[in-house]
This record gives C-alpha cells, sequence and structure tokens, in this order.
C-alpha cells in the first residue's frame, strides 16, 4: 500500500512538472512568434510629395512570419523591394 501511495505521488508532481514545463515553453514560443517586428522604409520620392515628405517614409509592425513571408518572397524576385500583394493589406 506504501509504495503504491508512493508511485501515484512521485507520478502526480512528475505530471506536473512536465504541465508547467510544456506551459513555459509555449509560453516562450508565443512571445517569439507574436513579438511585433516595426519596419520602416526610405521616403517615396513617386508616393510622397510636398510637405508630405518631412513625415518620413513608411512605418509598419508586423508580426515576425509576415517579415519571413516577405523576405523570402523578395529572395525568389531577386529584388530588394517588397510586392504589395503579399502583405494583405
Amino acid at each position: 500500500m506504501l509504495k503504491k501511495v508512493w508511485f501515484e505521488a512521485k507520478l502526480t508532481a512528475r505530471l506536473k512538472m512536465i504541465e508547467l514545463e510544456n506551459q513555459w515553453e509555449s509560453e516562450q514560443e508565443r512571445k517569439e512568434r507574436f513579438e511585433p517586428i516595426y519596419q520602416e522604409k526610405e521616403v517615396d520620392n513617386e508616393l510622397q510629395t510636398g510637405e508630405s515628405r518631412l513625415l518620413g517614409g513608411e512605418m509598419r509592425l508586423v508580426a515576425k512570419w509576415v517579415a519571413e513571408a516577405e523576405a523570402e518572397v523578395e529572395k525568389l524576385n531577386g529584388r530588394g523591394e517588397t510586392n504589395e500583394n503579399t502583405t494583405g493589406s
């Protein structure tokens, strides 16, 4: 009887520890994946004329996977500018 109680106590403690480790790992992954990335571009001479140039270029907050997808599209297209159709906006 004592062995059974001991086994159940250790099993319960171990399962709780595994659960806490999984919660911590998922929280770290969530923080990493959903941390916004700030992007700022240079002034676009074609779109910005007059006083609007004083405001500066485009500024965006994007998710990590959006920035990675845009970088992959740029890499595949072989150019350094973003394809506006891939942003979904």
